[in-house]
């Protein structure tokens, strides 16, 4: 029997889904938007044959115990609730944008490195075991072959059950592949590098070269507030492993029945208005709390988030509210460039002007608005960028109930995108 192929790309043509379409009405989401239809495990049985042939069926057995080898996670989670149809093509705008960029990525664990040092010799001359005997036992065991890290919303009681706004599972959109097949000999030269090394960047990647991945769900205001209740009710962000090139929501784990179990990350959120304000119109737009999460144990993972840097969205016409700072202002405040290097990761300068002290965004003219603006009798009526302020919902719309004692306001409620950093 042939080998499974090391460097196999994942396969769309084989996935049988059937996602149920979102439910836009936030008040009572349940489980929708979630495809449950999928299976949670890998069959490894069909690799034993050909382990035997090419090891022996002693070393084979030892290869097919070696445990999965594979530790990581992010370290920057943003989210921007910006959600009109105009911006589900651009590339400026996302729902969650999540990355490793200074002290998360991939690495490979311990456990592997022992277990490999237990019980396999090194190849004479050698006195220990070599770099390029990690890596050939690594792309042959059964636990890691064709693994490759994926960023999805999933349901916290089954992984399995995948998040999906249009109701079509689909790779790339749904379920976002990062880096590339952690088996392959290319990935493997930067993983393999040092020991317990977390990796971010991987330059022989024929995909990504950075674990980095963003998710839209952004369509509509409707969507975005559904997406809110999903993650904070009985969703999470996570990042897992795809095993299977046919099946795209299936993930790796222990071949537990558990179907809250895998190997990977997930991420918890609480949304809410701007810390101190409650004006009872706006929407919970703004990310408070993320919780990181062991996807295998399922325990929570001590080091903690802060998401305190939150940025108002302006309208391009109203720049002048959130100037860009000066070349000098950078040039002299390090701090100030620091922020900014953060801001950047997931805003970039040709789509943003940023202004870190105001805690506010602007598009450039090129880019699309964050906003369709409400208009009365044809005249654009803005954004109220006062959080204090009553505004117009869009959620509400113009249910005169929802606004007691007083006239609809007409100025949009302002959107924002929230920076989560992991200390």
């Amino acid at each position: 029997m042939k080998m499974p192929n090391k460097q196999t790309t994942v396969k769309i043509a084989g996935v049988i889904a059937a996602s149920f379409a979102l439910v836009v009405s936030f008040q009572n989401c349940g489980k929708a938007g979630f495809d449950s239809s999928l299976d949670d495990s890998g069959d490894y049985g069909s690799l034993d044959a050909a382990l035997t042939s090419k090891y022996g069926s002693q070393v084979a057995n030892k290869i097919s115990g070696i445990p999965f080898a594979f530790d990581g996670g992010f370290d920057q989670i943003s989210y921007n609730s910006c959600a009109e149809r105009t911006l589900s093509s651009s590339t400026a705008y996302y729902a969650i944008r999540a990355g490793a960029y200074m002290s998360q990525g991939i690495t490979v664990q311990n456990s592997f490195y022992s277990y490999v040092d237990s019980n396999f010799s090194p190849i004479y001359p050698a006195t220990s075991v070599t770099k390029s005997q990690y890596a050939e036992y690594l792309g042959d065991s059964p636990a890691n072959i064709n693994v490759m890290p994926t960023m999805a919303v999933r349901d916290r009681s089954n992984l399995t059950s995948v998040y999906s706004a249009s109701g079509n599972l689909a790779l790339n959109t749904d379920i976002v592949p990062m880096a590339d097949v952690l088996s392959s000999s290319y990935i493997m030269e930067s993983l393999l590098g040092a020991k317990g090394q977390m990796v971010r960047y991987f330059p022989f990647s024929t995909n990504s070269r950075t674990l980095e991945a963003n998710l839209k769900f952004n369509s509509d205001q409707s969507i975005s507030q559904s997406l809110r209740d999903i993650l904070q009710l009985q969703g999470q962000l996570t990042m897992t492993y795809l095993n299977d090139a046919t099946n795209i929501g299936s993930v790796v784990n222990s071949g537990s029945n558990n179907k809250a179990s895998g190997y990977g990350r997930g991420y918890r959120m609480s949304f809410g208005q701007p810390l101190g304000i409650a004006n009872g119109f706006s929407p919970l737009n703004v990310l408070h709390v993320l919780q990181e999460v062991d996807l295998n144990t399922g325990n929570v993972i001590s080091a903690s988030w802060n998401c305190n840097r939150r940025y108002k969205i302006y309208l391009a016409k109203d720049a002048a509210l959130c100037p860009s700072h000066s070349a000098s202002d950078i040039a002299g405040n390090a701090t100030l460039r620091g922020e900014i290097e953060i801001v950047r990761r997931h805003f970039r300068a040709d789509q943003w002007d940023v202004n870190v002290t105001n805690g506010c965004l602007v598009p450039k003219p090129t880019v699309a608005s964050c906003y369709v603006e409400n208009t009365v009798n044809n005249v654009a009526q803005g954004v109220e960028y006062n959080a204090a302020a009553a505004c117009y919902n869009p959620l509400i719309g113009n249910v005169s109930s929802a606004y007691p004692n007083q006239i609809i306001p007409t100025k949009r409620c302002a959107n924002y995108a929230t920076i989560c950093i992991k200390n």
